[in-house]
């Protein structure tokens, strides 16, 4: 399989463990860690120590130097991380010269040395020799400065007597866990290793512009995290990946094992999406994503511990045809349009078709007053519509709901549709978001209707966003795409900011669940069925705890907003 765009070669052996106070912990190489039950010790006496607490230490077996580093969050919620990957010993030191440099650190002299090495007095003074000449010093104490300097101290401690950190000899075990000195406060500031977010984008040409706004949504968002001193001090590591449908179950499990603190999604196909979802899910890594198939968030309702790290951004798609029925029943009461006999058809993609898509169609259409005359499903790249229309054209409607297609499957049907413009009124949904569109489509978008139920919302945030998104890139962000993923990482970033540490997953999930947050598209909050947000007015007549669902009409070129109404 070819590689996936964007994603860089992982650390050399990087291995993850988290460890919680009570009950098993859980890695990204079980195999590994079922071989090594020391370092999994090492991880519970970790997890028992004081909050905040952040050390590293060299692991030697045989030849292989391995990092390894704890984390213990501010927080006090009785969980540590342990990372493990391969690494050179610092300074060019051997195995053997870091043994005798612990043991210099540690307050041994040579004789001590020898003897915990089995090696004779003049072996350890050749070592130190080569010691110094590495380190560039000539003094035992700067030894200990300059190990400490790199937290080379090696395990298996050379000896138990060793002086070392306090806190390091807890948690190999050398002093009790009770030990009154190895509850000590750290005396250093813990090290802020970054906190890495991985944005997964489709590959398929055929999502075209869209895709782009979101890269560069996100990449600005990043941007500015970054010059506001990133979060709560915390730079961010982003990786933008691009991978076919076939390439993202693999891809985010990769992802998964690298350690990664949140993904972003872009818009993939619901049967890919969710094996894909459930690979990120394993691992607990919070997901964030603005696809719309109500069986995703159904989905997540149903099996939370299979989905419950999954967060969908927006409301799904069953709020678009209430929402054109709204608008137009405005555009009635205005005299802008005026139905023949309210007839109603709906094209939905396949990706998304479920068994209750009719039964939930004719109620919001009989709820509006409206007759659904043609409900059918539609292969998401589908470019003939010959027969299609036939029937469509037999069924005669006022109006025809398209679902969220790809362009070229939206194009390719408004061109077979071009004779029914007279007649029948045209919606799209999502698609015509992208930027350029209306001037792509040309006169085939002229008196379009189409709406997102996430995009751009007037006002200073939303002003601000595009200008600096036209400054970094030279050009519009589009009226949705852009403004999405520049909010969801925003969406995470504020989460993060709220916990002592970003890969603790449940805390971070908990503040999604329970934190309000506004950015370009409004007010974000989990609060929908399956973690999801909520339309406005549709499902929540308060705009702070939903998105406006954004409807325009396509005139001459440019888009004109419907509704909601902009505010002069």
């Amino acid at each position: 399989m070819r590689k996936p765009e964007g994603l860089p070669a992982p650390s050399p052996g990087a291995r993850r463990w988290l460890q919680p106070v009570n009950g098993p912990g859980s890695g990204s190489d079980p195999e590994f860690f079922a071989a090594r039950p020391d370092l999994v010790q090492v991880a519970l006496r970790a997890a028992h120590t004081p909050p905040g607490r952040n050390l590293r230490y060299l692991d030697i077996t045989g030849n292989t130097v391995r990092r390894i580093g704890l984390d213990v969050p501010d927080s006090g919620r009785g969980v540590v991380r342990l990372d493990v990957y391969d690494t050179e010993a610092p300074y060019g030191l051997t195995v053997r010269e870091l043994q005798v440099a612990t043991c210099v650190a540690g307050g041994l002299g040579n004789p001590e040395i020898a003897e915990v090495l089995a090696c004779s007095r003049r072996t350890v003074a050749t070592h130190l020799e080569h010691v110094f000449a590495k380190l560039g010093v000539r003094a035992r104490t700067s030894v200990a400065t300059l190990i400490a300097a790199e937290d080379a101290y090696v395990a298996p401690l050379p000896s138990p007597g060793l002086v070392l950190p306090p806190a390091l000899l807890g948690v190999l075990g050398v002093l009790g866990e009770r030990d009154p000195v190895s509850r000590q406060a750290a005396t250093r500031p813990p090290l802020r290793r970054p906190a890495v977010l991985a944005s997964v984008y489709p590959a398929d040409p055929l999502a075209g512009g869209p895709v782009l706004a979101m890269r560069r949504g996100a990449r600005l968002a990043v941007r500015d995290l970054a010059a506001r001193g990133g979060v709560s001090g915390r730079e961010i590591e982003h990786l933008a990946v691009s991978v076919t449908p076939d390439q993202l179950p693999e891809t985010v499990r990769d992802l998964a094992e690298r350690g990664v603190d949140g993904i972003l999604f872009g818009n993939f196909p619901l049967p890919v999406a969710l094996p894909a979802l459930a690979a990120a899910n394993a691992s607990g890594t919070p997901v964030l994503h603005s696809m719309t198939g109500q069986a995703l968030s159904e989905g997540v309702r149903a099996d939370p511990a299979g989905l419950g790290a999954v967060f969908q951004v927006c409301s799904t798609e069953s709020a678009y045809v209430p929402g054109l029925l709204r608008t137009v029943r405005d555009l009635e009461d205005s005299g802008e349009f005026r139905p023949r006999r309210r007839r109603l058809a709906v094209l939905q993609r396949a990706s998304t078709f479920d068994a209750g898509v009719v039964e939930r169609v004719q109620r919001q259409a009989a709820e509006a007053d409206w007759e659904l005359v043609f409900l059918e499903s539609v292969a998401d790249d589908a470019l003939d519509f010959a027969d299609l229309v036939r029937r469509l054209e037999a069924a005669d409607p006022d109006l025809v709901s398209l679902s969220i297609f790809p362009e070229p499957t939206l194009r390719a049907f408004l061109e077979a549709t071009a004779g029914m413009r007279d007649s029948a009124t045209f919606h799209a949904a999502w698609s015509p978001a992208a930027p350029e569109f209306a001037r792509r489509l040309g006169e085939l978008s002229e008196g379009l209707l189409w709406s997102t139920v996430i995009g751009n919302v007037d006002g200073p945030l939303c002003t601000a966003f595009e200008q600096r998104f036209r400054a970094a890139f030279g050009a519009e962000p589009g009226p949705a795409a852009a403004a999405v993923h520049y909010d969801m990482v925003n969406v995470l970033a504020q989460a993060w900011s709220r916990v002592s540490r970003p890969w603790d997953f449940a805390a971070v999930r908990e503040q999604l669940r329970t934190s309000t947050s506004f950015g370009v598209t409004g007010a974000h909050q989990f609060v929908g069925r399956g973690q999801r947000g909520l339309s406005y007015p549709d499902e929540t007549g308060d705009p702070a705890r939903g998105h406006p669902h954004l409807i325009y009409r396509i005139t001459g070129g440019a888009h004109q907003r419907l509704a909601p109404p902009l505010v002069s």
